[in-house]
């Protein structure tokens, strides 16, 4: 009997730990993963033929051999021998083609094109990814909305021919991606502007026939034989079939739902349909006309969100694979067609927006190559902004991976994004905290408003004091590159409210304006409403009732009027209304872009913008501040984008401001974040699920809180006068 107890006793302990286990797995089970991107506190830093830290904390470490091309390439061709390759791509007015030709070593050289103004053609006036070879050594480059495509010897550089599309009764042509039959001599090009595919006979140089496909046309592919052409149309989510035997009198014989058409590639007998918003691929029976299966790109762990963004594709006719470039994952997707199944991904550089293959050669053109870097030295400002002759693009070229490299390059792809669950705990929600305000503002830099600021209550700060032209010493000149010295105002605090907010609350030296991940008003307000939470717009999207009376982006009004505005916006409705008052609030304070000098409205400098938007920030938080819900109010303060300054760190990095009771003193965060991060961080407190990939897996900012709150009301700082006073800002003429 003793042993029998003994016995039971054993089993009653170990059913005990059992199941004390299996409690613990349930719990465990259903509770979220924590995912956050990798970068950790350290900066942003661009390592081209190395592993780079992105903007917000992803990184990328390319396979293959990276070349450098000129500004967002998403157009690539290669030539028929596989010995050339051609990138097209444009910034800041400047438009260009990048050629990476073997030599007789079999190595890349690299060159650019900029095709000059001759014979009348003008300069490369506007560019889609629309390219093709013709031959060898000539290339055909559309030219966007000045409606032509010109023909262009890649190795003199010069211009060959231009064919105007601008004929036939049409006008405004916006010329798109092209597909060239060589043996005809047909060049098929899409027309965006006239909702049309129109076929170019180059031999002849004329347009010879046109047929309209519907609205938005996007991109297009020729089957094998030559006789159909396969246009995306994103306004009807759908392809279009046309045949054009013909080419005089080419016919759309039918339209195929496929979800949200991106890209299209095409084998003798399937269609291939890249769906951007839907993270898929259609495949298309090309003969019946009827899809035939489906592909869905997700993430393990993170199977309900979106974000990879498939785009451009190419078929690997001996392997069967399908290759995806995914520009939201900054990887190119593989996809065995013969099982219509994802094998996975291979890394690339970061926004790949094409894929090409070539016998078993891949490049992809990655339209933000290694990211921008710094656009200001430790003492130089230098004459480059955050302007897109700085986002230089990349090709990588690699030969086409054995299977068994693929979950090894998968695994890199998922830790680069942030995809591999994290071990760390995820920081811990301020509870007390109900209502969120976001202000966001436009343009500026974090060294050129926050260079000045030695460091936080918990450390330095990573700031260049000689690049705060906005800040609390600025010297402000009537004209920024002018010499007119003895009419400047020096040692001014250009920016005294973020200067006050920095020193009273949170805020960042490391968090960046960049765009990916930061949805659209539309689909930001649907997620809010999806979840019950009531919000109210000011000034993004004129998405509610009420809110036309607040002002959108426009220069030639004053901030001081939009913070006016504001105020007695709350004030009626949840002042003296009675309206429960919003969980969130957005704030549009786009003053800080400026706008030339106007003395007789109040602006006497450029620089007055910012001190307009300076002021209209202090009163905004002075009046939040001193309401009944700031005891559980946090505010995000941030900018738009980075375009209009300069940084040494890189030229996304911008300001980000916390003012709440919760906020830590005086903080520093140095958490590598950005508009995701934000988000992520917002959600947090609103108790809401994530919008996509990008949140999902982003580093929040919850370590700029405290469990212990100081209610003291923000107090308004006043402005120099000189710079901008106030009360003279009058409303210019309305543009």
């Amino acid at each position: 009997m003793a042993v029998k107890k003994v016995l039971r006793s054993i089993c009653d302990t170990l059913r005990l730990a059992v199941m004390r286990r299996i409690a613990l797995f349930l719990i465990c089970a259903c509770l979220p993963a924590e995912y956050r991107v990798p970068a950790g506190n350290r900066a942003a830093i661009r390592r081209p033929g190395a592993e780079s830290i992105l903007p917000g904390g992803r990184m990328i470490s390319p396979h293959g051999k990276q070349f450098p091309t000129g500004p967002e390439p998403f157009g690539l061709a290669v030539s028929p021998s596989g010995k050339m390759i051609v990138s097209i791509g444009g910034g800041n007015g400047k438009y260009s083609l990048t050629i990476l030709q073997q030599d007789k070593n079999n190595r890349w050289q690299t060159s650019r094109i900029e095709p000059a103004a001759e014979a009348g053609a003008g300069d490369l006036q506007s560019v889609f990814p629309g390219v093709a070879f013709a031959d060898e050594r000539t290339v055909f480059a559309a030219e966007g909305n000045s409606g032509r495509v010109r023909m262009v010897d890649v190795k003199s550089g010069r211009t060959k021919q231009i064919y105007q599309l601008n004929q036939g009764g049409f006008t405004d042509i916006d010329a798109g991606d092209v597909a060239y039959d060589a043996e005809r001599g047909l060049l098929y090009v899409v027309d965006r502007a006239n909702l049309r595919l129109v076929a170019l006979d180059t031999k002849k140089k004329r347009v010879a026939g046109s047929v309209k496909v519907g609205r938005m046309p996007f991109a297009v592919a020729l089957s094998p034989d030559g006789k159909h052409a396969y246009v995306t149309v994103t306004e009807t989510n759908s392809v279009a079939f046309v045949n054009v035997e013909d080419a005089a009198a080419p016919k759309v014989e039918a339209f195929v739902h496929t979800g949200s058409p991106s890209a299209v590639a095409a084998t003798k007998d399937r269609v291939f349909v890249s769906n951007a918003r839907d993270d898929s691929v259609t495949v298309v029976d090309a003969a019946a006309r009827r899809v035939v299966g489906e592909v869905e790109i997700r993430i393990p762990g993170l199977e309900g969100l979106r974000g990879v963004i498939p785009a451009g594709m190419a078929y690997h006719e001996a392997s069967g694979w399908l290759l995806v470039a995914e520009a939201g994952i900054n990887a190119v997707a593989v996809i065995d067609t013969r099982r219509n199944r994802l094998l996975g991904h291979i890394p690339a550089a970061w926004f790949p927006a094409r894929v090409v293959i070539d016998r078993d050669m891949v490049y992809v053109a990655n339209a933000k190559g290694h990211g921008t870097g710094p656009n200001a030295a430790r003492h130089e400002a230098g004459a480059r902004t955050f302007q897109t002759d700085i986002r230089t693009g990349a090709v990588t070229v690699f030969p086409l991976p054995d299977v068994s490299e693929l979950e090894r390059f998968t695994r890199t792809v998922y830790a680069n994004n942030g995809f591999l669950p994290s071990e760390a705990k995820a920081a811990p929600v301020p509870g007390e905290i109900r209502y969120v305000v976001i202000i966001v503002k436009e343009s500026r830099t974090y060294d050129e408003v926050f260079g000045d600021i030695a460091g936080g209550s918990n450390g330095p700060a990573a700031g260049i004091w000689d690049l705060a032209r906005f800040g609390a010493f600025g010297i402000i000149y009537p004209n920024r590159r002018g010499l007119q010295q003895r009419l400047a105002l020096r040692n001014v605090n250009v920016t005294p409210n973020h200067h006050e907010l920095a020193r009273r609350f949170a805020f960042s030296d490391n968090f960046y304006a960049d765009p990916d991940g930061h949805p659209d008003a539309g689909v930001l307000w649907r997620h809010l409403e999806k979840y019950r939470i009531p919000f109210r717009n000011f000034g993004e999207g004129f998405a509610r009732e009420g809110s036309r009376e607040y002002p959108g982006y426009d220069t030639n009004i004053p901030d001081q009027y939009r913070a006016a505005r504001f105020i007695a916006g709350m004030e009626k409705l949840y002042g003296k209304g009675g309206e429960e008052f919003p969980r969130l609030i957005y704030i549009h304070l786009p003053n800080d872009r400026m706008g030339k000098a106007r003395p007789e409205d109040g602006y006497p400098f450029e620089a007055s913008y910012v001190a307009d938007n300076d002021y209209a920030l202090g009163r905004i938080v002075e009046y939040l501040s001193g309401t009944p819900q700031w005891k559980r109010m946090a505010i995000f303060i941030t900018e738009r984008d980075a375009r209009g300054g300069v940084d040494h760190i890189d030229s996304h990095r911008t300001v980000f401001l916390l003012a709440s009771p919760y906020a830590k003193k005086n903080y520093v965060s140095h958490v590598n974040a950005s508009f995701p991060g934000m988000w992520k961080t917002v959600f947090g407190i609103l108790g809401l699920p994530p919008l996509n990939l990008y949140d999902a897996a982003a580093a929040d900012l919850f370590d700029c809180f405290t469990q212990t709150p100081d209610l003291t009301p923000f107090p308004l700082q006043e402005e120099n006068k000189d710079l901008f006073d106030p009360a003279e800002a009058r409303q210019g003429v309305l543009q």
